[in-house]
């Protein structure tokens, strides 16, 4: 059921991503809760036990959560998983309690939960019809009656949701929501969902094992374990030679643990080329199970905790979310201990914020999300982390706020006041982000066509026009600049050389303000730009 939900996920991901209030290149929302629920599948092992299958599920879709849709879809799992975790099978009404007690943790997960989205359709799908799930009715009829009452109240999101009525759109993780049961329920009445397994490529970066990266060398090898099962096809089973399989790996690696069980033979071995191994023993049969693991990670690991019990912690490190080479060496700059490096989308997981808090050595830890949209895996990591008395979240939107924060810190003074200083310093930043439109949108006076440059201001659309230039000077216009004396602007990859020189000869005519321009190498944004 699981697989066939991850299925049509990812069949409806660029339907749910297109699903976007705004027509900006950053609607995400399909491919937040693909990977999550994708990174619970792949952790989750195969099991009779329906509680224990569970758990793991929930398990890796916590760790692989990504924006707010993928941390809600987590919650949702995890309440499910809490209900059922001691079932080994469920009836119609266990899994009608599942449902109930997934919105109800989600919607404690949420510090103000907004109606009108997915907390809404999960919550209103199952009361609608909780008291029908009874009795001899089966779990196909129980998901085909939770879906009917779920596409009824995600068709009333816009009446709770101005802005998705002024857009006139659903809402997209409520209608993802939607997609993933409507998969389950799809195996369940045979109907089988598949998927091309090459997925359109997604610009989001790989999660980084912890210890270990682009700059580490490899010297300790892996540790190998499998079990191979001979084939009486390849091999006569009774004669197998154990003795002359061993002196053969012998010569591939150390630390063997060899033996022979009737027609399965057990491996354990430290190697730096796994290959030959592998294509040596699918001679005699295949393999029942398989398990290599990085030694360098170990090894980078026990070293890297022995230095840090060596060295003093900081009073206070810093952790930011940053899209952008150059932007990330800016933050490197400006005192920051740890960079993770996102896509435009700022799609980070909680995987990756645990990553960086179990790295940096610090008696407390500053995080910059940088983007709303993945404040949700920040804190979630802080649960899992259970550090909520170390671990802080500056409440940061964009990369500008946290660049205009960091560069009034002050090192020297106590953690607690810097904080406090972070949080008054993010609000003298306003935002301008210039990019093409993705979609023809009407709002009110707000009209732009696919492919127009639009600028927003703190997320809100406020100029478009034909080109980034003058675009970004309307929505310079549209600013009270009288207590503002400062400007930076970073562009992209792609800007160029005659674009910056257009950029300069407008700034150039902005009195009482300083600008500096610089490449950021950011996505989506053509410019970003700070005033404070």
């Amino acid at each position: 059921m699981v697989e066939s939900a991850l299925n049509n996920i990812r069949l409806a991901e660029q339907r749910v991503n297109s699903m976007n209030v705004f027509p900006v290149a950053d609607g995400d929302t399909g491919t937040n809760m693909r990977l999550t629920l994708e990174n619970g599948f792949k952790r989750a092992q195969q099991t009779r036990h329906l509680g224990l299958y569970l758990k793991d599920l929930a398990a890796g879709m916590l760790l692989g959560a990504r924006g707010n849709s993928g941390v809600i879809l987590s919650q949702l799992f995890k309440g499910m998983s809490n209900a059922l975790i001691n079932k080994g099978i469920v009836n119609p009404g266990e899994l009608r309690d599942s449902f109930i007690l997934g919105y109800k943790t989600a919607y404690k997960a949420v510090v103000n939960p907004v109606e009108g989205t997915i907390l809404t359709v999960a919550r209103e799908g199952i009361e609608e019809v909780r008291y029908q799930i009874r009795g001899k009715i089966s779990l196909e009829d129980s998901l085909k009656l939770y879906l009917e009452a779920m596409y009824r109240s995600l068709s009333k999101t816009p009446e709770k949701l101005d802005v998705l009525k002024e857009s006139n759109v659903l809402d997209s993780g409520a209608y993802g929501y939607i997609v993933i049961i409507e998969g389950m329920y799809k195996y369940l009445i045979g109907e089988k969902v598949e998927s091309n397994t090459e997925l359109p490529e997604i610009k989001t970066e790989t999660v980084t094992p912890l210890y270990f990266d682009e700059n580490s060398n490899f010297v300790e090898g892996y540790c190998m374990e499998f079990l191979l099962q001979l084939l009486s096809s390849r091999v006569n089973v009774k004669e197998f030679n154990l003795n002359n399989y061993i002196n053969h790996i012998k010569e591939l690696g150390t630390s063997i643990v060899c033996l022979k069980e009737g027609s399965i033979v057990k491996v354990h071995i430290h190697t730096l080329n796994p290959s030959p191994i592998i294509d040596f023993s699918k001679q005699f049969g295949e393999f029942i199970n398989f398990k290599l693991e990085n030694m360098q990670l170990q090894h980078n690991e026990y070293s890297i905790v022995k230095n840090k019990s060596d060295k003093p912690a900081k009073k206070l490190g810093i952790i930011a979310v940053v899209n952008g080479e150059e932007l990330e060496n800016i933050y490197r700059e400006l005192g920051c201990d740890y960079v993770i490096p996102a896509s435009g989308n700022m799609n980070t997981s909680s995987s990756e914020f645990l990553n960086a808090i179990d790295t940096v050595n610090a008696e407390k830890i500053a995080i910059f999300p940088n983007n709303s949209n993945t404040f949700g895996a920040a804190h979630q990591a802080i649960d899992i982390a259970r550090a909520k008395d170390r671990i802080f979240i500056v409440p940061t939107k964009t990369m500008i706020e946290g660049i205009v924060a960091l560069q009034m810190d002050l090192p020297d003074d106590e953690p607690n006041s810097r904080m406090n200083a972070f949080h008054e310093n993010i609000k003298l930043a306003t935002t301008i982000g210039v990019t093409k439109a993705t979609k023809n949108y009407e709002k009110g006076d707000f009209c732009c066509k696919i492919n127009d440059e639009i600028a927003l201001i703190n997320d809100e659309l406020v100029a478009v026009s034909t080109d980034v230039v003058s675009c970004l000077e309307k929505a310079i216009h549209s600013i009270d600049l009288t207590d503002k004396s400062g400007m930076l602007i970073y562009l992209s990859k792609d800007v160029s050389d005659e674009l910056e020189e257009k950029l300069n000869a407008v700034l150039s005519n902005i009195e009482g303000i300083d600008y500096q321009i610089t490449k950021g190498g950011q996505d989506i944004y053509d410019v970003l730009v700070g005033i404070f």
